[in-house]
């Protein structure tokens, strides 16, 4: 305890102890000369020897303690840096290689010269229903989900690919030697067929999916970023699709994605410089005529194209934050223009699948409606796109919280030749708007109105109040004024207009077949 309190550091102790056994073998060495000798011969070298012995047992016992920590740290050190390797380029939750780790691989690919460079293929798998899983099962069930289908992966392509996990539900399967088109596509059917068999997740059986997006390492790729870029655009293809599906990136992708980019900078100066306006097409009862409310409609000044409407400039940002911001601000200035409207007409607006998924769409029509004191039961907001399985789920808790708002809630629908059932059932409308205009263009007029015909019979029977948009010949609102529709919209009823106050008059809703 003594030693360790002055001698703290381990050579320092193994230097004492190498200086007190010197000493010991200089004394030893003196006595025996002493004794043994009966005139012992003290010459200076021997002195010297003597007295330098403690010294030199101190310091190499000293050098010898200190090189044996050096080896030791030395290796404790490459162990460490081996483990943080691994840990820096190993996924945790699956054990698979991740990010880093790919683009290790794919820089020590860019790096050969000549011949020795492959072309090899790089699939970037996304889990489809993922996020449904994880919100309905919770996150325990969607890492099982992960684990599993990575053990499944590993095992399928162990020697001939790598598999890594970016994150999230994004996986990357990297082919170990340079294949075709057809090779790359036959991977990517066999990756579909490990969804065959369901994955047991805490007892329950859960079928899944995937959509892949296939490209390859090319030459001229100056980072790893590139060619992960490119897989990206074609999973967005594929995506598209239908889930299980993939696609191969081409030249047309990219230029489409720059398209997009463009758009979105167009549309990000057009929110900038107050462009965006809107106009209101006129909502007739079917029975009567008369006005009974409005669809408010975005409109975009542009400077070179003119007055151009929202879905030719919606789609390709819109999954943009510039397209959130601007449906925002297309529903506060709705419901402010409404409030001026003689009580009770209403106000119906339509907006993106991107807003009806955004988990403060509920709050934010809650602020519209309180900043321009508009009564909630006269607004009513009308899903019109297609929704996948995953969307459908958050889109109706959404609807459902407009419902306790007290705002209504109509479904689009009606584009074929039969109303979609399944989302009737899913998000009970207050009402279904049929597409005339699309059935018209499917079928023609004279099938087009038979069909209305049958449409609107069939919700009287479901017992739905059934709309009609797109009117644009006087068959076509007798149709749906004899067969019960409740409303009625389009270019035969009346254009859209910019100051809808010369429909009212004297406080009363004008006849709109005299404005026709």
């Amino acid at each position: 305890m003594m030693l360790g309190t002055f001698l703290p550091k381990p050579e320092q102790r193994f230097a004492a102890v190498g200086a007190a056994l010197g000493a010991m073998v200089s004394a030893v060495w003196l006595a025996t000369e002493t004794v043994m000798m009966e005139q012992p011969h003290w010459d200076v070298p021997a002195v010297l020897v003597a007295g330098a012995m403690p010294f030199l047992l101190g310091g190499s016992f000293y050098r010898w303690r200190y090189s044996r920590r050096l080896e030791h740290e030395l290796h404790a050190a490459r162990r460490a840096e081996r483990r943080l390797r691994t840990e820096v380029h190993r996924d945790k939750l699956t054990g698979l290689a991740n990010r880093a780790a790919l683009e290790a691989d794919i820089r020590q690919g860019l790096s050969a010269k000549g011949e020795a460079f492959e072309r090899r293929a790089l699939l970037l798998l996304d889990l489809d229903r993922f996020k449904s899983i994880n919100d309905t099962m919770g996150h325990d069930a969607g890492d099982r989900l992960l684990e599993l289908f990575g053990a499944r992966l590993r095992r399928a392509f162990a020697g001939e690919a790598s598999v890594y996990r970016l994150g999230g539900d994004e996986f990357v399967l990297a082919t170990a030697n340079p294949c075709s088109e057809a090779e790359a596509s036959l991977l990517a059917s066999r990756v579909k067929m490990l969804f065959a068999t369901p994955f047991e997740l805490g007892g329950t059986s859960v079928a899944s999916g995937c959509s892949i997006g296939i490209a390859f390492v090319e030459r001229t790729d100056g980072r790893t970023g590139d060619v992960l870029k490119r897989a990206d655009l074609a999973l967005y293809e594929a995506k598209a699709v239908s889930g299980n599906s993939h696609a191969f990136h081409s030249e047309t992708l990219t230029l489409a994605a720059q398209q997009r980019a463009e758009a979105d900078r167009d549309l990000a100066r057009g929110v900038a410089e107050g462009e965006f306006f809107l106009e209101f097409l006129p909502i007739g009862a079917a029975a009567s005529g008369t006005v009974r409310g409005f669809e408010a409609l975005l409109r975009w000044r542009h400077p070179l194209r003119g007055v151009i409407r929202a879905e030719s400039f919606m789609a390709p940002p819109e999954q943009s934050a510039v397209a959130l911001q601007l449906g925002h601000w297309a529903l506060h200035a709705a419901c402010a223009e409404a409030a001026r409207w003689p009580s009770p007409t209403g106000l119906t607006i339509a907006p993106l699948a991107l807003h009806l998924k955004d988990r403060d769409f509920v709050a934010h029509v809650e602020r519209c409606l309180s900043q321009a004191a508009l009564p909630p039961g006269r607004l009513t907001i009308e899903v019109t796109e297609d929704l996948s399985a995953d969307d459908l789920e958050l889109v109706g808790e959404t609807l459902r919280g407009l419902r306790g708002l007290g705002v209504r809630v109509a479904l689009g629908g009606g584009a074929g030749s039969s109303l979609p059932l399944n989302l009737i059932a899913e998000l009970q409308p207050d009402q279904v708007t049929i597409d005339l205009a699309a059935i018209r263009a499917t079928h023609g007029h004279e099938r087009g109105v038979a069909l209305l015909a049958c449409l609107i019979k069939t919700g009287q029977v479901l017992r739905l109040a059934i709309a009609v948009s797109g009117v644009e010949k006087e068959s076509e609102m007798d149709c749906a004024r004899t067969c019960g529709a409740s409303e009625v919209r389009g270019p035969w009823v009346s254009p859209a207009l910019a100051d809808v106050t010369t429909l009212f008059a004297d406080g009363d809703a004008r006849d709109l077949r005299r404005s026709a």
